[in-house]
């Protein structure tokens, strides 16, 4: 059977069975508010694919912002890197370990790496796992994670499945094994086609963000300066300035993204119920006609529709049976300082404009399916190439497309992903200069920035120039991410579990019963508490007075309950609370009553 699109079902003969109608118990995927991934697609996937960034393209910094030609090879290189197809390890290790699981031997299916990224379920299920493994000192300190902790956060993660109650072994098995076939009567071709949207939609879903491991364990780590930033934003206007522009110009991280982080968004569209694609001419002189200084500058519904087949456009579906089509996907990858920045779209001319100089190596890279989408890429704010349509002899299609948008300022819009008054006109660096910003420019005259209006950057050329592609900041609050205040808003979602654990630790007993058992106590220190507290009841000796004997009390509690009857107390008898003391107290008057008065 011949292999298609982004996923090999290791080439075999497909299984068939009827399955129109649906697993009775089915849940909808990806989850609540269309996350990346449950336990269950991360089960698929594994520990996520790393991205391999290329070291000379910082090197070339310059070449690229002065040749659209070299730009476009860097960018095609970029896009085969982050499409290359790799298997689902997760799978994998699952069949190895479980003979109910039917694969070929040694044949797994393969998605595009970048499917097998993190998504803020991922972020919300690792960072309380490492922030829950801190001490209570640690967590109060917001002490960062180690390195060997960020790793074992991922392989935790990659078994969250295992601790699921939701995904007990019998449903788990039972849904992976349906994901293998096709239904009767399915040609080969159409039922590879088939199990790579099962596959691809059952572990990655249709997500809207996703982060290559560098990403996210860049936001993991840099999670306390990211929580101590978000006040201080609240005065961070535009002219704001790094401490050190040199090393770091984000407010919000101890240091820069690493060469390989890589931030994935994309605009699915439903394909059930007869919806169809809209397709946007993006030839020159379409495009004329979009950025014309007379018009809006906003893409529209398209000039047409098409209904293109799981063969013409990549295609997935969820586990509720819902099918989803790829229309747009925009690349970021910090392999230059200001990051590359890369987009495409799907058009049913694909070989035309932004896609005529697609190489001949990248068919063979990628799954076909690829082909079918146009490119384009900045590096800059400003477009330095002065002849951007030199060199693209051979694709005269592509060149006049260049010599339309050229202009002094870079450009690069998605039709699929950018929408509204504008959007047509605009280039991703501009708008991403503000991402994490919290406030904007002081409107109402009261010296006191405004909340930042982030419609306003495209449509407002006397706050933001050339639709918001002049640079006019030098800090960068959150290193050019969005997600850190916006969509996944990040930032909200450590401090959600940060606050939780502060409450806790400072209001339930038997929560910080826990965190006085993980301290060291003092055993003489203990014993001044003691002597100057719990000698009225219990006498200087711990034999008893008005309250019980110690030798005969203590044995018989664990050091739980030992350390918790300090915080409460034991109502309705007179013993009192003493829960005022510090925790470090707690710890040595527990440690003295231990090792004084006997038992485990």
């Amino acid at each position: 059977m011949l292999c298609v699109a982004a996923l090999c079902w290791g080439c075999m003969e497909p299984q068939l069975v009827d399955n129109s109608v649906p697993t009775a118990g089915a849940l909808p995927f990806p989850g609540e508010g269309a996350a990346k991934s449950d336990v269950f697609g991360r089960a698929l996937a594994g520990i996520a694919s790393p991205y391999q960034a290329d070291p000379n393209i910082a090197n070339q910094e310059v070449l690229l912002q002065n040749s659209m030609q070299s730009r476009r090879q860097m960018a095609w290189d970029v896009i085969m890197r982050v499409l290359d197809p790799v298997p689902l390890l997760g799978l994998a290790d699952q069949a190895n370990s479980n003979e109910a699981i039917v694969l070929p031997e040694g044949e797994v299916p393969y998605v595009p790496r970048w499917q097998t990224w993190y998504g803020v379920d991922d972020f919300k299920r690792m960072f309380r796992h490492l922030y829950g493994g801190l001490t209570p000192e640690e967590r109060a300190e917001r002490a960062p994670f180690a390195a060997e902790s960020l790793t074992k956060a991922e392989e935790w993660n990659a078994n969250a499945l295992d601790r699921s109650e939701r995904w007990p072994l019998e449903r788990f098995l039972r849904y992976v094994n349906e994901l293998g076939v096709c239904p009767i009567g399915t040609e080969p071709d159409d039922c590879a086609k088939t199990l790579q949207s099962k596959f691809s939609g059952a572990a990655a879903g249709n997500a809207r963000i996703s982060y290559s491991p560098g990403t996210m364990r860049h936001l993991l780590g840099n999670y306390g300066s990211m929580l101590d930033c978000m006040e201080s934003l609240e005065t961070t206007g535009l002219d704001a300035v790094p401490a050190n522009d040199q090393t770091n110009f984000s407010a919000c991280f101890d240091a820069e993204f690493p060469s390989d982080a890589v931030l994935i968004k994309t605009h699915w569209i439903r394909s059930d119920f007869g919806r169809k694609v809209p397709v946007y001419d993006t030839s020159a002189e379409a495009l004329a006609t979009i950025l014309s200084p007379t018009k809006t500058g906003d893409w529209g519904d398209g000039q047409r529709e098409a209904d293109p087949s799981p063969g013409e456009i990549y295609t997935i579906q969820l586990r509720n049976g819902d099918r989803y089509r790829l229309a747009g996907l925009h690349i970021m990858t910090k392999e230059l300082r200001h990051w590359v920045w890369i987009t495409m779209w799907w058009s049913d001319q694909p070989n035309t404009d932004f896609g005529a100089d697609r190489p001949a190596a990248f068919a063979n890279k990628v799954a076909p399916i690829w082909s079918h989408y146009k490119m384009g890429v900045v590096v800059d704010y400003k477009e330095h190439d002065l002849y951007p349509a030199a060199g693209f002899e051979d694709t005269p299609t592509l060149a006049a497309a260049l010599s339309t948008v050229k202009s002094d300022l870079s450009w690069l819009s998605n039709p699929y992903i950018e929408h509204g008054r504008g959007n047509a006109k605009t280039n991703c660096v501009g708008c991403h200069q503000h991402g994490g910003s919290v406030v904007g420019p002081d409107l109402n005259g009261d010296n006191t920035p405004d909340p930042f209006d982030l419609e306003m950057v495209i449509d407002n050329e006397f706050l933001y120039p050339s639709n918001g592609r002049s640079q006019i900041r030098s800090l960068f609050p959150s290193d050019y991410l969005w997600s850190t205040a916006r969509v996944d808003n990040l930032r909200q979602v450590i401090r959600n579990e940060v606050e939780l654990y502060d409450f806790a630790e400072k209001t339930l007993p038997e929560v910080r019963a826990a965190h006085v058992l993980q301290m060291m106590g003092n055993g003489a220190d203990g014993e001044k508490l003691f002597d100057s507290n719990c000698t009225t009841c219990h006498g200087s000796n711990g034999q008893g007075l008005t309250g019980p004997s110690l030798y005969e009390r203590v044995p018989t509690l664990t050091d739980h309950a030992l350390a918790q009857r300090r915080i409460t107390g034991k109502p309705p008898t007179p013993m009192p609370s003493w829960s005022q003391l510090a925790n470090q107290q707690l710890a040595d008057l527990v440690n003295f009553l231990r090792t004084t008065f006997g038992g485990n």
